[in-house]
């Protein structure tokens, strides 16, 4: 048992429905101290029950014992006919202690099943009793609260001790020694002893001190063991847990729910199918078993509610399928009779039926082809393809939407490979549309700068913080951008000065100098005349030593070479524009160096001409590292950089705006250009503020926005359709329909028809088959059992009947494959299905479950685990209800398929519960024979008994009047009671009439034989009644008209549930028996909240409204009915597509032909003349949008309809969505050919 189970199991000793294994203290209705009876019964009833024999014994207890006794009596009678078992037992000894919580616990250790009747003549006198077969069982809660607590193994050592043989004095004691020792127990006794029950107070000191007391508790002890029997393990996978079948067919018709639903059994390993009684849930448990039997599948049919089980076993039968069947309602009570019924259908004779098997393998080869190549059709057009919208109605959709826009406004702009096409995404873009259209206005939002502000603005602050925010940063950052960008003209002010400063005084110095030289050579040529010149410089050197003149002229030369080398020098050192000096021999060539000095004084003259444009270009350039070295302004350059920087990095950490501002720029005049677009933006920002208003709704909305809704209202905005929703779904509907389009070829015509022909022909050769098919398989097993098992084949097969129900248990749970190869089709109630299945590794090929709502968590686990496939059928609840029962909640979380089934199949008079089809109103049936009755009693309710004893007495007295059909037999009538007291009242009543003999008393004995029940509310699943009387039970406690608050009971776990089965339980006539003032009726039945109590009130009115006949009032109840009573399916009828293929073909036919309404076709053409037959439009050839429907229902309505004088025309969705106004010419001129007399249509 996984951890989580075992905390199920322990959480559930606590639930009320199991406390009597966890405190049997004699405080409450439900338990009883043996001593109570008197002492010297109970040690005669503990000697027999240790003795291990049968007996009966007669009790007259005190007035109060009996009265109790009595309860017992009619909850254990009530939880046979309901539950199957017989829960009456005594528990002996208890466990007395306290849990870890300080909360007490009286358990008992052993439960012995026993029989209790009352006397049939004297009143007070009980007979208490135990058969054989009856079984010992050992407290598994108390043995599991044990082996967690203490950590000792107990439940095994139980389990093979009770394995032996019966518990006799010895075997008891021992076992609660060994538990003592075990468990550190302070033991008063060592051996057995009959004590009381201790009172309040001397109890409250035992408790402190566990200790096992010889006591004993009769009370009610449900079977519980099943809660601990080890799940099997689940299949690893759907195909390795799917049976082999040779064909989907059955016995039965079905609905198209019901088929959705048997397909989804056929397909997954668990599926939960629930419906409002009537809906057919028996009926498809039903087909499955006939299918499943004739393909060779055993199958196990579970349900807590023994009347489900009763209702299939019945049904079985009259499908000439009961003997394959056997019910097993008690382990104990029934395993002897089913251990008879085995060895008889073992040795029976061959089934006196006859068929041909070529014919039967034929038809079923037959039916399966053409039932596929359907299912191709009919499942490409009813899957949900948009939502809840299946492919027909999209298509509807689709057309109606293209009517207004075309599909190619969007598919040019955008790729759809980029979207899911889900419904979810739908709606998401839906929204997104639906909020900018409204809020894009007159403005052109997306082009305004204030989309460049930062998504945080509009994504986490109010509008006004947000214009505060950037009112204040926007003025903050103009300051400084403002005096940043003063301060960088200033600066470059500043450097174009010094620059031009400094290129003017270099210009001067090398004019200065220039013009020195020239004046120089000037001077020499005017003093020594062209020789100065032509003189070389080595004739010079030598006249030098003998001439004062040549020595002047050589110190000229190299005065004049020495000036032309320096001037040459300290240009090229620091040039700022090109020129090459000529070698001139190092300025001793005079000539050569006055040419080059010319040239240098144009080029000089040139570079001074273009100084400003000189000056210019360097600002162009300037940055820290182009900065001119002999200016001394590289520090300032740095700094001006550094300022910029520091202002961006103001700007970005502002949170101002979106993108971070920032620049490439290298040189000054750059980074000021990019200072004055920054300046620029922001005041762009504060100037658009005055539109703000608007704009932060619409970036609020557009940011919250994904990027596919962004680029589709982009793509709407640049499209400009008329209607910007239909343009959407328009493409959108058509790419859904593109991913989910099927190519399907339509049925061939006659393909319908041929297959219910088909099933026609092979639904009588079924059951034939299945029985001599099963003769066949149930010889080999046998004879496969006998050379393998011989000792079981003695008891199952052969001539040794086992009378010891132990010992007959372990053979059936050794043998369980041939016995289920025998009756392959077996019913069982958890219990009995745990106990003789359970842990044997064999698998059923279905499990089938019918009342799935009544079973807990651990149950579920251990169904699923039995079969290889698993269903589950339950009632269906209203919509939103808050109180699931746990089992649908444990199937949904383990995965689960859930289906539904909304067609209504049976009518039960005055029930507020039905599927109601889309446009039809709920039947108010007063007309005719009265079947419901009303009276209104205002009995005085006894809070202390819950019951009203003035309803009480009326009921039996309406028994009195209880008329025989025209058969000349008493219907079956039950008595449903809001209360349990009431139900035991009127119980009680009816016991005391047969045991005084009372008038009437053979009326009450013969009703008795037909079913008569008196059942509480809990108690009326499954249950069906001819005629049914309700006991409204409560009503007022005194004598000025104070209302019982017990009518707050009807709320909690299971009551919606309950009164849903109660609005289901007559067949024919419901009579209410009320004492709740109908003014209370009324105002509960104004408010839908709490929802049990309104759906009492409503119902009590409408049974009040249709007895009195007044049809006003049953109206304004039916029409006032919340949404959550209004069941309906969800599969609709393609009204978007009938609409649009009407709207088309109106234009081709004359006026008022086409006409759509809520019809079962809703789409007709109308005959255009006299003797015509009109038409009714079958969307994709079938009636039915379920998700897979029964063919032979189709064919069954086409042919109703037609029986009307209607013939089918199909439309196909296919053709319309790919060309509708094609098709609607072609479906036109089909009609009006149809319609041409044959003559015509000749010429």
């Amino acid at each position: 048992m996984s951890s989580q189970l075992e905390e199920t199991t322990t959480e559930l000793w606590k639930e009320e429905e199991w406390s009597i294994f966890r405190n049997a203290l004699p405080f409450s209705p439900q338990c009883i101290d043996l001593t109570s009876l008197d002492d010297g019964f109970a040690y005669s009833l503990i000697g027999n029950l240790l003795q291990g024999r049968a007996f009966e014994m007669t009790a007259a207890p005190p007035f109060p014992i009996a009265q109790k006794l009595q309860a017992l009596y009619f909850e254990a009678r009530s939880s046979e006919r309901v539950r199957g078992n017989q829960p009456f037992g005594l528990g002996f000894p208890l466990f007395l202690a306290k849990d870890e919580r300080g909360e007490t616990i009286a358990a008992p250790l052993f439960i012995w099943s026993l029989g209790l009747e009352p006397d049939p003549r004297h009143i007070g006198r009980w007979a208490i009793t135990r058969k054989d077969f009856q079984p010992v069982v050992f407290n598994r809660f108390l043995a599991h609260y044990w082996d967690r607590a203490a950590g000792v193994e107990l439940s095994s050592h139980f389990s093979q001790a009770l394995a032996a043989g019966a518990i006799n004095a010895g075997m008891l004691s021992r076992l609660c020694n060994e538990a003592s020792e075990r468990l550190s127990l302070a033991n008063p006794s060592q051996s057995i002893a009959i004590s009381n029950i201790p009172g309040i107070e001397e109890l409250g000191g035992m408790l402190g001190q566990p200790q096992i007391r010889w006591a004993g508790v009769l009370g009610l002890y449900r079977p519980h063991q099943h809660l601990f029997v080890a799940s099997p393990a689940e299949a690893a996978d759907e195909e390795e847990s799917r049976p082999a079948t040779s064909h989907s067919l059955g016995m039965l018709p079905l609905d198209p729910f019901q088929a959705a639903a048997l397909e989804a059994v056929f397909k997954k390993q668990t599926t939960l199918v629930t419906g409002l009684p009537g809906t057919g849930r028996t009926h498809l448990a039903l087909h499955l078993l006939s299918n499943a039997l004739s393909n060779g599948q055993r199958c196990l049919v579970v349900s807590p509610r023994l009347p489900a089980l009763r209702s299939i076993q019945q049904k079985l039968e009259q499908a000439g399928l009961g003997r394959l069947s056997f019910l097993l309602r008690d382990v104990a009570q029934d395993l002897l009779l089913f251990a008879d019924i085995i060895r008889a259908s073992a040795g029976a004779k061959e089934p006196e039926v006859s068929y041909s098997p070529d014919e039967y393998r034929l038809l079923a080869a037959r039916a399966g082809r053409l039932k596929r190549k359907l299912d191709d059709s009919y499942l490409s057009t009813r899957a949900f393809v948009f939502g809840t919208n299946n492919w027909t109605e999209t298509v509807g959709l689709y057309l109606r939407n293209i009517r207004k826009e075309s599909k190619e406004l969007l598919a040019t702009q955008l790729n759809a490979q980029d979207y899911l096409f889900s419904y979810d995404e739908y709606q998401r873009l839906s929204q997104a549309i639906d909020s900018c259209q409204g809020l894009l206005g007159q403005s052109d939002v997306l082009r305004s700068p204030l989309n460049k502000l930062h998504q945080g603005i509009f994504l986490r602050m109010e509008e006004e913080e947000a214009r505060g925010f950037i009112e204040e940063k926007t003025d903050t950052l103009l300051s400084r951008s403002l005096n940043l960008r003063q301060w960088y003209i200033n600066r470059m002010n500043a450097y174009s000065e010094l620059l031009s400063a400094h290129y003017e005084q270099y210009y001067q110095d090398f004019a200065r100098r220039l013009a020195a030289l020239r004046d120089s050579i000037a001077e020499y040529y005017g003093r020594f005349g062209d020789s100065f010149a032509a003189s070389g410089m080595g004739g010079l050197k030598l006249k030098s030593l003998f001439s004062a003149n040549a020595k002047s002229m050589l110190e000229g030369r190299q005065a004049v070479a020495a000036g032309y080398e320096k001037l040459r020098a300290d240009f090229e050192g620091n040039a700022y524009f090109e020129y090459a000096f000529l070698p001139a021999d190092e300025g001793r060539d005079v000539e050569a160096a006055r040419e080059s000095l010319q040239g240098f004084e144009r080029a000089l003259a040139r570079w001074r001409a273009g100084l400003r444009e000189a000056v210019q270009e360097e600002i162009q350039r300037l940055s820290h590292k182009t900065a001119h070295p002999r200016l001394g302004f590289k520090e300032e350059v740095l700094e001006m950089e550094q300022a910029l920087e520091r202002l961006l990095e103001q700007v970005n950490e502002s949170g101002l705006y979106h993108l971070p501002v920032t620049h490439k720029s290298l040189v000054i005049p750059k980074r000021q250009r990019f200072l004055d677009e920054l300046i620029e933006q922001l005041e762009v920002t504060r100037h658009s503020l005055k539109e703000f208003d608007t704009f932060f709704r619409w970036q609020s909305n557009w940011l919250r926005l994904d990027e596919k809704a962004r680029r589709l209202v982009k793509a709407l905005i640049k499209g400009r359709p008329h209607d910007w929703q239909a343009a959407f779904e328009t493409w959108f509907l058509d790419n859904c329909l593109s991913q989910a389009y099927q190519s399907v070829l339509p049925p061939e015509p006659g393909s319908l028809k041929e297959l219910a022909r088909t099933l026609e022909q092979f639904r009588p050769l079924l059951l034939p088959h299945t029985l001599l098919s099963w003769h066949k398989k149930k010889g080999d097993s046998l004879r496969r059992l006998r050379r393998e098992n011989r000792p079981a084949y003695q008891v199952i097969g052969g001539k040794k009947p086992e009378k010891d129900p132990a010992a007959l248990r372990q053979h059936l749970r050794s043998s369980v494959e041939t016995v289920s190869t025998v009756m392959p089709a077996l019913l069982a109630t958890p219990p009995v299905a745990a106990d003789c299945f359970a842990g044997t590794g064999f698998r059923f090929d279905y499990v089938i479950v019918e009342d799935a709502s009544f079973l807990d968590t651990r149950e579920v686990q251990l169904l699923k685990g039995l079969g290889r496939r698993t269903l589950f059928l339950g009632n269906a609840l209203p919509e939103g209800q808050q109180q699931l029962p746990p089992s649908y909640a444990f199937l949904t979380k383990t995965g689960a398929h859930r289906s539904h089934l909304y067609q209504n199949h049976h009518y039960f008079p005055g029930s507020l519960a039905h599927y109601q089809p889309e446009g039809e109103g709920r039947p108010v049936r007063i007309e005719g024979p009265p079947t419901l009755f009303f009276e209104q009693l205002d009995g005085r309710y006894d809070e202390k008994l819950e019951a009203n004893e003035e309803e009480a007495l009326h009921i039996i007295g309406l028994l009195n009047q209880v008329e025989k059909t025209p058969h000349r037999t008493y219907p079956s009538v039950g008595i449903a009671c809001l209360t349990k007291g009431q139900r035991d009242m009127i119980a009680s009543y009816l016991l005391r009439i047969k045991q005084r003999r009372s008038p009437g008393v053979e009326v009450i004995q013969q009703l008795e034989r037909n079913g008569l029940s008196v059942l509480h509310l809990s108690e009326l699943s499954g249950q069906r009644f001819d005629f049914l009387i309700i006991s409204g039970c409560f009503g007022p406690v005194d004598l000025k008209g104070a209302m019982t608050g017990h009518i707050q009971r009807l709320r909690g776990d299971g009551v919606m549930e309950s009164l849903l089965g109660l609005m289901s339980t007559a067949e024919r006539r419901v009579h209410i028996v009320n004492s709740i003032p109908y003014a209370l009726l009324e105002q509960l039945s104004a408010d839908p909240e709490p929802r049990e109590r309104f759906l009492i009130a409503s119902y009590f009115r409408l049974i009040k409204a249709a007895s009195d006949q007044d049809r006003e009032t049953a109206a304004e109840i039916l029409d006032n009915l919340p949404d959550w009573i209004r069941f309906r399916s969800p599969f609709r009828e393609p009204w978007p597509f009938f609409e649009e293929v009407a709207r088309r073909l109106q234009p081709y036919l004359a006026p008022g032909r086409v006409q759509l309404d809520g019809s079962p076709a809703p789409l007709r053409i109308n005959a255009a003349a006299p003797g015509q037959l009109p038409l009714f439009i079958a969307p994709d050839g079938f009636l039915s949008q379920a998700p897979a429907t029964d063919y032979y229902w189709e064919y069954e309505q086409a042919a109703a309809l037609e029986a009307t004088g209607c013939r089918p025309l199909p439309a196909w969705s296919a053709d319309w969505w790919r060309n509708p106004a094609l098709e609607a010419k072609r479906m036109a001129s089909q009609i009006i050919r149809q319609e041409q007399p044959p003559a015509e249509e000749e010429e």
